[in-house]
């Protein structure tokens, strides 16, 4: 059971935090510019939206989930990328 008393409810805002990251991604077609640096972008809004949430335990692990899930997308894109210029 959580602290509230109310079981789920820290999972409930784990993926709160990962659609608030989702959304927040879709600040990039403002500049679509930015999906080619989407790492670097994403460090825009991401630091900002880390410490606003940064007294809520589960939006926090959210939005930290729903980055290493975008980095890990980019590296591996990346990595197709090139690999498909070297052969």
């Amino acid at each position: 059971m959580s602290d509230d008393g109310r079981k789920g409810s820290h999972a409930k805002q784990v993926w709160k935090g990962i659609g608030l990251l989702a959304l927040l991604h879709l600040l990039l077609f403002v500049f679509p510019m930015a999906f080619f640096f989407i790492s670097v972008a994403q460090l825009i809004y991401l630091i900002p939206a880390l410490i606003v949430f940064r007294n809520n335990t589960g939006i926090f692990q959210g939005l930290l989930i729903g980055a290493g899930v975008t980095f890990l997308l980019n590296a591996a894109c990346f990595g197709l990328f090139l690999s498909s210029e070297l052969f």
